[in-house]
């Protein structure tokens, strides 16, 4: 790349990192991360940004195009609005993000789910490159999803298509979620019920997961795999409820192929046999070769599925 090349500027705005990248013809040129700050403004931090996306202009002396916003909440990507409140980013739909982007830089902007995102990321530049009938699963805060049909995206109606994934009722008998569903598949395993989950459990105060600094899956997984019987219990769990809701969308969207992606896919290879297992002992599919993968983009799909994204909304 040679100064002064147009290059897109893309924000991944996670649950628990915040991203943003420099994107040229489908490559990362670089990439800032920070912590998502939690329960601050959208306003608020979309101004801390500017000055940091001003640095990583200079830096890399290109000349930005647009900016494209992987948001973890419902979009209506269209009208480039935020249609739900979401914990870490509150007032969210309150903000007019092109005046953000035209005010500071003078240039488009796009703004798409973030499992969406990722999903575009995984299709035109990962594991989803040979298809065109694709579920994506985000395995971390909690259990995302975006589904491609026929070459393209499924956003319906009320741009929930595919997007609701963690909020499938798994448990009649269920938690209350968050989203004020009950028995929802993330209140059965994602990272932010995991804490509550495994505290809740009697045996707790004798598990070497009450002796961690922090629990998430991945100390969850690094106690079951030396034997921690509280941590195994819940590793299983997880799995289960993960494979049992992706079986639900096979059966809602019949795809050819499953990415799974995701932080936790650090541990892919417990992951994939497993959810591999279940579909074929559970699912309708079972004799028509659904593929189960897990993501290559794992840490900049979205980032690239909204360069992408960008590339066709402003061409």
């Amino acid at each position: 790349m040679t100064p002064n090349s147009k290059a897109a500027i893309t924000i991944d705005m996670g649950g628990t990192t915040l991203k943003i990248g420099i994107v040229h013809q489908g490559k990362i040129v670089t990439v800032h991360k920070q912590p998502a700050s939690s329960r601050a403004s959208l306003e608020s931090i979309l101004n801390e940004l500017v000055p940091v996306i001003n640095d990583l202009i200079r830096q890399t002396s290109i000349v930005p195009y647009g900016i494209g916003i992987a948001f973890p909440g419902i979009v209506d990507s269209p009208n480039k609005r935020i249609l739900s409140d979401y914990v870490k980013y509150p007032n969210a739909k309150d903000i007019d993000l092109t005046d953000w982007a035209v005010t500071h830089w003078n240039i488009p902007l796009a703004i798409e789910n973030d499992a969406r995102a990722a999903l575009v990321g995984e299709w035109q530049y990962g594991a989803g490159k040979s298809s065109n009938d694709l579920v994506l699963i985000t395995l971390g805060t909690g259990f995302g999803s975006a589904v491609i049909m026929d070459g393209r995206l499924v956003r319906g109606r009320n741009y929930l298509a595919g997007n609701l994934g963690g909020h499938m009722t798994i448990n009649l008998d269920g938690r209350v979620c968050n989203c004020g569903n009950i028995g929802c598949l993330e209140t059965e395993s994602s990272g932010w019920a995991l804490k509550d989950l495994v505290e809740s459990s009697p045996v707790f105060p004798s598990s070497t997961l009450a002796r961690q600094e922090e629990i998430n899956f991945q100390t969850l997984f690094q106690q079951a795999k030396i034997g921690d019987s509280l941590a195994n219990k819940l590793v299983h769990h997880s799995l289960k409820a993960w494979a049992l809701g992706i079986i639900n969308l096979i059966h809602a969207y019949d795809p050819e192929k499953v990415i799974v992606g995701g932080g936790i896919m650090h541990n892919s290879e417990i992951i994939i046999p497993y959810v591999k297992h279940m579909e074929q002992k559970h699912s309708w599919s079972k004799n028509n070769n659904v593929s189960i993968v897990a993501a290559e983009q794992i840490e900049f799909a979205a980032l690239l599925g909204m360069d992408y994204l960008l590339t066709s909304y402003t061409h």
